[in-house]
């Protein structure tokens, strides 16, 4: 079996000048040579040891009573013989010795056998459940795996389906020459995990090795799939050549005819795919005519030639998107998609509410002219969050949440409603499946009352750090509970001290004297409420609207605990 580096698609390294005038490996001391030097002897020691042991129960024993670090040591002192011996005649008790078996050994055990053997120790590394082990068919030459896997014939029937051959075809259309030879490997590579899965290799233990390279090294996984697709053309035209591979048929009238010239890469002038699904743009399924109704409806009453100006100036800026971003994968290309509409309608909106108004602007603007003004207008709140961030010491938990998802929001449309929204994460470091869409609107709001709350407490409570102790030892985990003691504190006791609220007596004695029926109503509350902002020094209230936003935010405050149902009088005690 080679072990030579695949030079197919590797390219020459190169050493500048500046690398080779770096800081240069100093050399080691004579302490650290005597050390080193001990260590080498009894790594050698032992492994005489284990040479000499008589039974490979023996031998095992020995290695299982070492560390974990000499036993690494000792494994690449062994004959590769020995230590394959011991895996496969104990597969239960030894196959974890793959966890300390280092990549030099690993690769001269496969070079003992024939490479179906290899193939047999490529799926022993995978499944022994050890990740160090699973890393091992990461660290060889694509050359050696495509030789192994290509024994295996679900595998080869599978080929020509583990790459995605047919997107980088139906892109080449609307790609320049340059764009798609730079993107070509980002396209092949494009939802690989999902050709995986339903390339339904029915040898569980060759599609967790597939599955390795992809986890580990996508790169070394696309050169071992476009390598073993060059085999096997060779050996479609010179059977007589590699009678190993053609003993069992492996479908190449399946393989795509983008694969013609040797598929070790996709070059412009390899034929199209066969049919005439290729042929079709693969936009169409980003955006379908019913991908946006208000956009659909706005170019109803257009004419045919300005409909199909306006479907190639979208056509124009999806393709804009989808390579800015350099993910061919369906679900990034539709999420490109999605940030390409929230601009045209966050921009048709600018022009008027009405369809008739959209209408208009489309008859006489450009598709890029309306696109920029929805794109300002996203940038527009991400500029208005992050003027807010100098008040994060006044925020509770999930305002400031708000706030950091607001740094990086993803355009795009609403898959149930299709409004325009803005992609956030509910929570820090959430993965991107899991945002959660966030209507324009509710961002205004959320936004005006982060400002308008940030304002009261710096008027109201003085300091960041009482704020704080407002939400932890008053137990007002949010702005709005916050708001509603601020309340019940101002109506019982006439004092800005939300933390004086104790939740049962004084949430009852508050509805005691205020809830229906009362004497005094609330009424009375918000005219309290109303004294205390006006007893308030005029200059603590910074911007000059804020004073009557914070207005807003109390008053709210006193219609939700009216509208609130009283709480349930505590329970007398059982005698």
């Amino acid at each position: 079996m080679s072990t030579e580096p695949d030079n197919i698609t590797s390219k020459p390294k190169t050493t500048s000048k500046r690398a080779a005038k770096g800081p240069q490996p100093t050399k080691p001391t004579a302490t650290e040579l005597v050390a080193i030097n001990e260590a080498a002897t009894e790594v050698a020691k032992q492994a005489a040891r284990i040479d000499s042991a008589p039974t490979l129960v023996e031998k095992a024993d020995i290695l299982w009573a070492m560390t974990q670090e000499t036993r690494h040591a000792t494994l690449g002192q062994l004959p590769p013989t020995t230590v394959a011996a011991l895996i496969e005649t104990d597969p239960d008790r030894n196959t974890r010795l793959m966890a300390n078996l280092p990549a030099a050994k690993f690769q001269q055990i496969l070079n003992l056998g024939t490479f179906a053997q290899g193939r047999s120790w490529l799926e022993r590394a995978v499944t022994s459940g050890s990740l160090a082990a699973a890393i091992l068919p990461s660290l060889m030459t694509s050359r050696d795996l495509s030789e192994m896997l290509l024994t295996d014939k679900d595998f080869r029937r599978a080929l020509p389906k583990l790459l995605n051959y047919e997107r980088a075809e139906r892109w080449r259309q609307l790609l320049t020459t340059n764009e798609w030879h730079a993107n070509i490997d980002e396209l092949l590579m494009s939802d690989t995990d999902e050709l995986l899965r339903k390339a339904n290799i029915k040898n569980k233990n060759v599609h967790a090795v597939l599955q390795s390279l992809i986890d580990f090294v996508p790169e070394l996984y696309l050169e071992t799939i476009n390598y073993a697709a060059g085999r096997l053309k060779n050996a479609q035209d010179r059977p007589d050549e590699f009678e190993d591979l053609t003993s069992t048929p492996f479908g190449l009238p399946e393989i795509l005819n983008a694969q013609t010239a040797g598929a070790a890469s996709l070059d412009p002038s390899a034929q199209t795919i066969a049919g005439n699904e290729a042929a079709n743009s693969p936009l169409a399924d980003l955006v379908p005519e019913s991908g946006d109704p208000v956009f659909a409806l706005a170019t109803a009453g257009l004419t045919s030639a300005r409909k199909a100006l306006l479907e190639d100036q979208l056509k124009h800026l999806l393709r804009q998107e989808i390579v800015a971003t350099a993910s061919f994968a369906q679900g990034a290309m539709a999420r490109a998609a999605g940030r390409v509409l929230f601009y045209l309608r966050a921009g048709l909106e600018s022009f008027g509410p009405s369809v008739e108004d959209a209408t208009r602007a489309l008859e006489t603007r450009n598709l890029n002219e309306i696109s920029a003004i929805g794109a300002r207008l996203a940038e527009g709140y991400r500029q208005k969050s992050l003027a807010l961030a100098g008040l994060r010491e006044w925020l509770d938990g999930r305002q400031r949440q708000f706030l950091d998802a607001m740094k990086q929001p993803e355009a795009g449309m609403h898959p149930e409603t299709k409004e325009p929204v803005l992609w956030l994460a509910g929570k820090p470091k959430q993965d991107r499946a899991e945002w959660h869409p966030t209507p324009l609107s509710e961002i205004a709001i959320q936004l005006s009352e982060i400002g308008a709350w940030a304002s009261l407490a710096k008027a109201a409570f003085g300091t960041p750090e009482r704020t704080h102790a407002i939400f932890t030892q008053a137990k007002a985990r949010t702005a709005g509970e916050a708001l509603r003691r601020t309340v019940i504190a101002l109506a019982l006791y006439r004092r800005w001290e939300p933390e004086l609220v104790r939740p049962n007596e004084d949430f009852t004695a508050f509805y005691r004297q205020f809830g229906k029926g009362r004497r005094s109503n609330f009424d009375a509350v918000r005219q309290t409420v109303l004294d205390a902002l006006d007893q308030t020094p005029s200059d603590a209230w910074k911007p000059s609207d804020a004073k009557a936003r914070a207005r807003e935010l109390l008053l709210r405050a006193v219609t939700e605990l009216e509208n609130a149902p009283p709480p349930a009088p505590p329970k007398k005690p059982a005698h």
